[in-house]
């Protein structure tokens, strides 16, 4: 009887949703990791995917993760020999990851051993959370440790400024590498020849690499680039990536479950009571005598409105068609030659944000679901 009991309960288990769309992110995330070895001609989306992420090495950040999974899965009841052999490889992996030997190389270690270790212990407190409640709590914990660290070290120091010198530090060495790459390559007879056939293109490319110049700030105006001021946030967005990669790896890897697998963008929902973010990050950009907490409120606005970006993301996916779909893709990579990436992304974030924020008062997906 119980072995039939047993039979039915792992019959019915809920499993990983197949392998095509988890193997695609597998891949961008070693392409991502591997982005400074991109070929020249590749060199300005190169720096664009390096100065995204703050850890630049995203598949070290989501090893320790999958450790953390295995000695979750094993304190649930899964083998012990199973959960040694992922922490001893996961370990191994992130002392011998080629880092930089700087600051930032032990940064990187650093936060990802207290993201993976947050993770498991939200993981032990809260078995029945779904996955975005548990990194929601994860990286919110981390946080907390990482500040208290910087606190500690900024008291021996007199500074606070340990931490971002090092993420100011290693982004204009991420746009040195990239962009004298770029340079590289214009001066080459082909692009002097393409450039003469597509003279708009190669201008174009030209302003792109201005613009990012002006993101990752200049070697003496560092303090005000636009990515050290949002690295908090784009590590919180970039944390979470690392977390749900670990997560997916571990589901498909060990027999014993954790938690609900991940669910698909079309059914992306959280807690309504998130919108507070972006209304105390709202707040505090946009009253005067709370000027000194501008940069706190605009890293709320830049993480909670990517969460709100992929809500509307998910509604738009659950309402329209997967032929419309790939037509409205195809429709944007034309636009985006026409009129340019950064004008395309900024109005398709926009209008996913609009949808996601809207969605917290007007259940779009309620009357589908009805059906």
């Amino acid at each position: 009887m119980t072995h039939a009991v047993a039979t039915q309960h792992a019959a019915t288990a809920p499993r990983e949703r197949g392998w095509r769309w988890f193997v695609l992110a597998i891949i961008a995330a070693l392409l991502a990791t591997a982005a400074s070895r991109w070929p020249p001609a590749l060199a300005l989306l190169a720096a664009v995917v390096r100065l995204a992420l703050p850890v630049e090495q995203l598949v070290v950040l989501a090893l320790v993760p999958l450790g953390a999974c295995a000695l979750v899965g094993w304190w649930s009841g899964g083998r012990s020999s199973v959960a040694v052999v992922a922490v001893l490889l996961v370990g191994w992996l992130v002392l011998k990851a080629p880092l930089p030997a700087t600051d930032y190389g032990t940064f990187v270690r650093g936060w990802s051993l207290a993201l993976g270790a947050a993770f498991g212990l939200v993981c032990l407190a809260s078995s029945n959370r779904p996955f975005l409640g548990r990194a929601l709590a994860s990286v919110a914990l981390a946080a907390a440790v990482a500040a208290v660290g910087a606190g500690s070290q900024s008291a021996r120091s007199g500074s606070f400024a340990g931490p971002v010198h090092v993420l100011e530090t290693d982004y204009q060495r991420r746009l040195d590498e990239s962009l004298s790459a770029w340079k590289g390559r214009t001066e080459s007879g082909g692009w002097q020849a393409f450039s003469a056939r597509l003279p708009l293109v190669a201008a174009r490319a030209e302003r792109v690499s201005e613009q990012l110049e002006v993101l990752a700030g200049s070697a003496d105006l560092r303090s005000t680039s636009t990515m050290v001021l949002l690295s908090p946030a784009l590590l919180a967005l970039e944390s979470l990536l690392a977390l749900a990669l670990g997560w997916a790896s571990y589901h498909r890897l060990a027999r014993t479950r954790i938690g609900p697998p991940l669910a698909a963008i079309r059914d992306l929902r959280f807690n309504d009571q998130l919108v507070w973010g972006l209304v105390v990050g709202a707040i505090l950009v946009a009253l005067p005598n709370l000027s000194s907490f501008r940069v706190a409120g605009l890293n709320l606005l830049c993480f909670f409105g990517a969460l709100y970006a992929l809500r509307g993301a998910g509604v738009l996916s659950w309402w329209i068609p997967d032929r419309a779909a790939l037509a409205l893709l195809l429709l944007l990579v034309v636009l985006v030659f026409v009129l340019g990436p950064v004008l395309v992304l900024t109005t398709l974030v926009a209008v996913c944000f609009g949808v996601g924020l809207s969605d917290t008062w007007r259940d779009f997906r309620a009357p589908a679901r009805a059906r």
